[in-house]
């Protein structure tokens, strides 16, 4: 099987000398994959032989573009999170200040700074706005309530972890967004979409505001300068550590 550039594929078939063609391909992983599926079910109906695609490594799966959120998802967002503490402090470190997932849920009680009005992690140091201040705030005096003696140094902390020092996993910020039609993962691209909007899609400066590389800035930015040639079959993919 060779993959001609972009937009054919020739594929010979050995046991009965066919020769396949499919053409005009706008997105060739996609498209491989439909193939040698094809080809597998040839071979276990009998109609072929042998599969020519057998063993053929189909490379990298292109990288989608993000999108932004829909006005809809975001008022489902603004709802839910007005009954639910963790949610909304949740929403304003990921989807404000664009803190990975995993940083969010590691986030130490230190690096909210309400005495200077900071937050400040690693690379990240910004001012407290008023909505993620308040935010904070209403968790941790739920946190509070909730378990007044532990000792855990996290801001998030479930029955699990309340009495140990490690901080939430994944299995308790799933439930937080479960029924939303959004990921955590998606609410921080929506925040370097907003910024990259507002900055004239520039990739150098979303790689110094968000510590990204040029190679996911320039991601971002496909979103304000499409490129015709990138597969538009799936968007959101996770490129990103979570």
């Amino acid at each position: 099987m060779s993959l001609l550039p972009r937009t054919v594929y020739v594929v010979g078939c050995d046991s009965c000398g066919a020769t396949y063609w499919l053409a005009q391909c706008a997105a060739p992983h996609t498209e491989a994959v439909a193939l040698r599926d094809m080809f597998k079910t040839l071979k276990s109906e009998r109609l072929l032989f042998a599969n020519p695609a057998r063993g053929v490594s189909l490379g990298s799966r292109p990288s989608s573009v993000p999108m932004p959120l829909s006005p809809e998802t975001i008022q489902r967002l603004t709802a839910a999170a007005e009954t639910n503490p963790a949610l909304k402090l949740l929403i304003a470190l990921v989807g404000i200040h664009a803190l990975y997932p995993h940083q969010a849920r590691a986030l130490p009680l230190t690096a909210i700074d309400f005495t200077r009005g900071r937050l400040m992690l690693g690379d990240v140091d910004h001012p407290l706005d008023a909505f993620t201040q308040q935010a904070a705030v209403d968790y941790i005096h739920l946190r509070h309530q909730r378990w007044p003696h532990t000792r855990n140094p996290h801001v998030f902390i479930s029955s699990q972890t309340a009495h140990t020092r490690a901080p939430v996993t994944t299995g308790w910020m799933q439930p937080l967004l479960r029924g939303l039609p959004v990921t955590a993962q998606q609410l921080r691209e929506d925040r370097i979409l907003e910024e990259a909007a507002v900055t004239g899609a520039d990739p150098q400066h979303l790689c110094a505001v968000f510590n990204i590389t040029p190679e996911t800035g320039l991601r971002y930015t496909r979103f304000f300068h499409p490129d015709p040639t990138d597969s538009d079959d799936v968007s959101g993919c996770n490129m990103e550590t979570s």
